[in-house]
């Protein structure tokens, strides 16, 4: 029976700080970029074409200002979206705003009823900056693309045409089966 669902911005919290920096400028430390990369939410996702180190030049790349030359999909593509964070400052912050405040707490009965048998107690959603899906699952956990998130009202945080908690209850139903 689900008692809790642990929703987790680390590493949103961690690229914001990222993003203003980086538009400021300001030099970061290489070894705040592979903190980043080590944070479970990309090490997740991680394959042969986006790995730690994929993370580290693809931000590291953005710090010195630079296009990536050679670089597989995934990582362009996590370039790119980055790119796009620090050409309005204000766009992450909107985007933010509304996953802070989430409360996914009433979704708790709605899927004890719906799973009576389920096992486990604790659900985990990450929201965090990936590259290519708009979700993933992985080890029991549901891992949300950030970047797949868009204000049409500028307020209310949709994925695919839908609030964001009905996403997320419709993606944790797939954790579950």
């Amino acid at each position: 029976m689900i008692k809790q669902i642990e929703l987790n911005l680390e590493t949103i919290e961690s690229m914001l700080y990222l993003w203003t920096a980086l538009a400021e400028k300001e030099k970061v430390a290489e070894s705040f970029f592979v903190d980043v990369a080590k944070q479970y939410p990309l090490k997740a996702i991680m394959n042969k074409d986006f790995n730690e180190e994929s993370v580290r030049k693809v931000l590291s790349a953005i710090q010195n200002r630079e296009l990536l030359s050679g670089a597989s999909k995934e990582e362009k593509r996590f370039w790119n979206n980055n790119m796009w964070m620090m050409e309005d400052l204000e766009l992450p912050k909107l985007m933010a705003k509304p996953i802070k405040v989430l409360n996914v707490n009433h979704l708790i009965d709605e899927l004890n009823k719906e799973f009576p048998n389920n096992n486990k107690e604790i659900l985990k959603v990450y929201i965090a900056p990936l590259h290519m899906d708009d979700y993933y699952i992985v080890d029991g956990n549901l891992i949300i693309n950030f970047f797949r998130i868009m204000l049409p009202d500028g307020e209310n945080a949709f994925i695919d045409g839908q609030p964001i908690d009905e996403y997320i209850h419709d993606k944790l139903k797939e954790v579950l089966k």
